[in-house]
């Protein structure tokens, strides 16, 4: 059996999961309570303390208290359409020295993006947004869920990610809520009137930043008011235990959120064996010594890190080969070409890993890439920007020396810098376009007409790579457009990431100009 680090399906702000079994063979996901180093500094700031999932074992409790109570209002709520992954355990991993939770593997995947053969999924996202979490965000805030409706989408862009659609014995497909732990507290949402009109509020009256919090009497008078309907759905012994849970979800006297910044900061600490129990009481009455020691401490993991990144750095032992790749890149086509392929393969084989190309769809697109002219314009575009730093320096020094000896005035000199850059696109372009004449592949000549104009020309094979995708063939030029598109909703800061609305906004822009998107036929063995 390979190590549980070997088995590694996903990781979020607040944890990372892998993939196990039970002893019967059933497939689980473990979530251990690990966060990123990101969402550590903002629990340290806000809360004095790291995420409380990791260290505080009352709250993975609360946490598998309130999955199920969701569990079983999912059922008057959305039935058939989303359900939450069964919780199996939780228990404290001695290995990571964090919490974890052992839940139902679910064998499903994030919402199509649009790529060349997805036009029978594109509806994907819509129904989860629209049907799904908007509806699910309101049932939340009339049931006490507040804190729960930051991971349902409510100004929170990046929760689209924490819902799988699986498709069931009978064929048929629905959501399934896989994570309803928060990995940073409800305070950074994208949408600035939810920011003041609600989260800032709830702040305010907590004393503190929402995190996952339920309003238990709230939820009571919910259970209560709807208990007829409850009843219809839920045997009444689910719906005893539903009454139970509920009152499961009160804080107890040594929950996190009745802690000080300094009780927190120690207790979380002293969970994770960093310190001894000695020395925690210590340094409860003792809070400038104990602050000191974390500075102290901070500073040192940083210089550690930082030494460990320079002296395992990859650049600086390639530095001996960099010179020779970028000869070869600049002077040799095949070179190129073969770069080019291989960050389209390298894109092509990320979107299957991630579900959103089938093995059919993945394969024809390589298969297409080895004919096709599309994936060599990123390098195009790569050589015309490498050669511009050269160009403009070889124009300056020259329009300087013809102007310093009179032989050309003010004019000239803006003619001269203006055609410079024409004139290496040209002579590049036209190159480009007689070796794929000879070979019979596909000649760029927009890009040759774009070049003639300053300043857009610098974009001529990007606009060459658009127009190509907008063709009804060529699905290779389609998909690295959505690929792009993709990579740039990934890219935004806070908000941005793997399955993420951004990304399906940003990717969905590709619509614009991507025509003729069909889905391949079934392949049958």
């Amino acid at each position: 059996m390979s190590s549980l680090k070997d088995r590694k399906i996903g990781a979020g702000r607040s944890a990372t999961v892998y993939l196990d079994h039970l002893p019967d063979g059933r497939a689980t996901a473990r979530k251990i309570f690990v966060g990123s180093s990101l969402a550590g500094l903002v629990h340290t700031v806000i809360f004095g303390a790291n995420n409380p999932y990791i260290w505080h074992k009352g709250s993975i409790a609360e946490a598998a208290c309130r999955r199920r109570v969701l569990s079983a209002l999912m059922k008057l709520w959305l039935p058939g359409k989303l359900r939450i992954a069964e919780i199996i355990s939780t228990s404290w991993n001695d290995e990571f020295r964090a919490n974890e939770i052992t839940m139902e593997f679910i064998d499903g995947r994030a919402p199509s993006l649009h790529h060349p053969y997805s036009s029978m999924k594109e509806n994907e996202i819509k129904d989860l947004v629209d049907n799904v979490m908007k509806p699910l965000q309101v049932l939340l805030l009339d049931s006490g869920f507040d804190g729960l409706a930051w991971q349902a989408g409510y100004g929170n862009p990046v929760a689209t990610s924490n819902f799988l659609l699986e498709t069931t014995e009978t064929g048929e497909t629905r959501w399934v809520w896989v994570d309803l732990e928060s990995g940073v507290p409800a305070l950074f949402p994208a949408n600035p009137i939810l920011l003041f009109s609600f989260y800032l509020q709830r702040t305010l009256a907590n004393g503190r930043p929402l995190y996952d919090d339920v309003d238990v009497p709230k939820l009571r008078r919910y259970i209560d008011d709807n208990s007829d309907a409850l009843l219809n759905v839920l045997s009444s012994q689910e719906f005893d235990e539903l009454c139970v849970d509920a009152e499961g979800l009160v804080h107890k006297d040594d929950d996190w959120r009745f802690m000080s910044r300094l009780q927190r900061s120690i207790q979380s600490r002293l969970a994770r064996s960093k310190i001894t129990e000695e020395e925690a009481e210590h340094y409860k009455t003792r809070p400038l010594r104990w602050y000191g020691r974390l500075i102290k401490s901070g500073l040192s993991r940083g210089f550690a890190k930082l030494g460990r990144m320079v002296q395992e750095s990859k650049l600086l032992k390639q530095l001996s080969h960099l010179l020779p790749m970028v000869r070869a890149f600049m002077f040799m086509p095949s070179y190129r070409s073969q770069l080019s392929r291989l960050v389209v393969a390298r894109g092509i084989e990320n979107w299957r890993k991630r579900r959103q190309l089938t093995d059919h769809e993945a394969d024809t697109l390589k298969h297409e890439m080895e004919n096709s002219e599309s994936s060599l314009y990123i390098t195009d575009f790569g050589v015309l920007m490498a050669l511009k730093p050269f160009v403009k320096v070889i124009t300056l020094t020259t329009i300087f020396t013809l102007g310093a000896t009179g032989v050309i005035g003010v004019a000239g000199g803006v003619i001269g810098y203006l055609s410079a850059g024409v004139i290496v696109r040209t002579i590049y372009t036209s190159c480009r376009i007689i070796a794929a004449t000879a070979r019979g592949g596909r000649r760029p000549w927009l890009a040759l007409l774009l070049g003639f104009i300053p300043v857009i020309g610098n974009a001529a094979y990007p606009l060459q790579l658009l127009y190509e995708g907008t063709r009804g063939g060529n699905a290779v030029a389609k998909f690295i457009i959505y690929d792009l598109m993709a990579r740039l909703g990934r890219a935004v800061p806070i908000w941005g990431g793997p399955d993420t609305l951004i990304e399906y906004k940003a990717n969905s822009i590709g619509d614009l100009l991507v025509r003729h998107r069909l889905p391949l036929p079934v392949v049958t063995e």
